[in-house]
């Protein structure tokens, strides 16, 4: 499976030092290191945009192409980078949807063609995405570029307000490979096949995965998420039961997780890496707890 990806950064001050350190992605055991595999180029006529690409040539290419032993839907794009000195880390958690024999992260590349026979590959859950919006992208400070998606990420900044740690949720398309071949305009910056850094699929413990069918991915924070439960034992005559199984559990993981993506197994995952207290546990009570935190949460908008 071919999955194109574009990690990158948008630089809006002529004043600030960034240098990439490196792409990371646990689920396909691969670890491009910048200087080695990569570097960064300007293929965009936007010049602040900096794009990771492999370092081939001097031709500014958008992005990277990966080629796995067999398909995925879920993998975890860790991006490095050194602003002002210090280290941010830029993760995204990207789901794929569709059935085709590659996958690419941007957004533009999923609308239809009237010169190729290319339907819309969207997923339901982008149709009002504005790429240039929506793209996952990592910036300075938060407020250099508003993501339309700005409910699925969430920051850590330092005291002078650059980000520190950005993590995001995101979906992505599947397409059909020869969407990708540079044969048009808005084409011909995109990585040759040739130059697909091969990959093995593997497992990963802190694969984020939405659950079946799921109402939306939002950020959380786990205060929020203890309260509703908590309210909602309450409702059920059943308090005895969240202050004697799901409180001392939430306790476990408050300082590793201390947010979380809703409708997705981010929280579970976080339990089962660090709660003894859930490990003590009977398989009754253990399946009692899954079943509060797996409760689909729904984002109202107003």
């Amino acid at each position: 499976m071919y999955i194109h990806l574009t990690p990158s950064f948008f630089l809006n001050f002529a004043n600030v030092s960034i240098e990439l350190v490196d792409v990371q992605i646990p689920e396909l055991d691969i670890l491009l290191q910048n200087d080695r595999e990569i570097t960064v180029r300007f293929p965009s006529p936007n010049k602040r945009i900096h794009y990771v690409c492999r370092k081939k040539g001097r031709r500014g290419v958008q992005g990277i192409l990966l080629n796995t032993d067999k398909p995925v839907s879920d993998i975890t794009v860790i991006t490095r980078w050194n602003v002002q000195g210090s280290l941010t880390v830029h993760r995204v958690h990207m789901h794929i949807e569709g059935t085709d024999d590659a996958a690419t992260d941007c957004i533009h590349l999923w609308m239809g063609e009237a010169s190729k026979p290319f339907g819309v590959k969207t997923p339901a859950c982008a149709k009002e995405w504005i790429p240039a919006a929506c793209q996952p992208r990592m910036t300075v400070t938060a407020a250099d570029r508003l993501s339309g998606r700005e409910t699925a990420i969430w920051r850590k900044v330092d005291p002078r307000g650059i980000i520190r740690e950005q993590t995001e949720f995101f979906t992505a398309a599947t397409v059909e490979p020869e969407r990708l071949q540079r044969d048009r305009s808005w084409t011909d910056r995109l990585p040759d096949f040739d130059d697909a850094f091969p990959c093995r699929v593997c497992e990963y413990p802190d694969t984020v995965k939405p659950v079946p069918h799921y109402p939306g991915v939002a950020v959380c924070t786990l205060q929020e998420q203890v309260a509703l439960i908590a309210d909602d034992l309450t409702h059920e005559g059943m308090q005895d039961a969240f202050e004697q199984i799901v409180k001392p559990v939430l306790e476990d993981v408050a300082d590793k997780c201390p947010v979380f993506f809703t409708n997705t197994n981010n929280l579970m995952n976080a339990v089962n890496r660090y709660s003894d207290r859930f490990r003590a546990l009977a398989e009754q009570e253990k399946a009692f707890f899954r079943r509060q935190v797996s409760i689909p949460l729904f984002e109202v908008i107003v």
